[in-house]
């Protein structure tokens, strides 16, 4: 693999030299902006389907409790009341999972 690089890195510099240098660092940027695209979309297929979860469908039960749950984002503030119980995992907010709160009503 690195042996290719040496010839590489010459055609790179003679076509820089000759032609100009948009036609080495062009394809180069174009490259590091696709893995980029490509590796956030892994990112946020992977947390879609997280270890753990059942295949099958969860019947989501309404929560009626003296007590009410919510969801706060650590980072940005917002709050989530949580009405239905579909999971038992948290949902994300700003990139990370979101801290439950329960509070008891009187």
């Amino acid at each position: 693999m690195v042996l290719l690089l040496i010839p590489a890195v010459g055609v790179a510099v003679a076509v820089g030299v000759l032609f100009g240098w948009r036609w080495v660092l062009a394809p180069l940027l174009g490259w590091a902006m696709l893995t980029w695209l490509l590796s956030s979309l892994r990112v946020l297929g992977k947390d879609a389907r997280a270890p753990g979860m059942p295949d099958e469908e969860v019947v989501a039960t309404p929560m009626v409790t003296s007590e009410r749950t919510l969801f706060w984002c650590e980072e940005c503030g917002t709050e989530v009341l949580l009405l239905v119980r579909g999971t038992s995992r948290a949902p994300s907010h700003c990139g990370q999972r979101m801290h439950e709160r329960t509070e008891i009503l009187n």
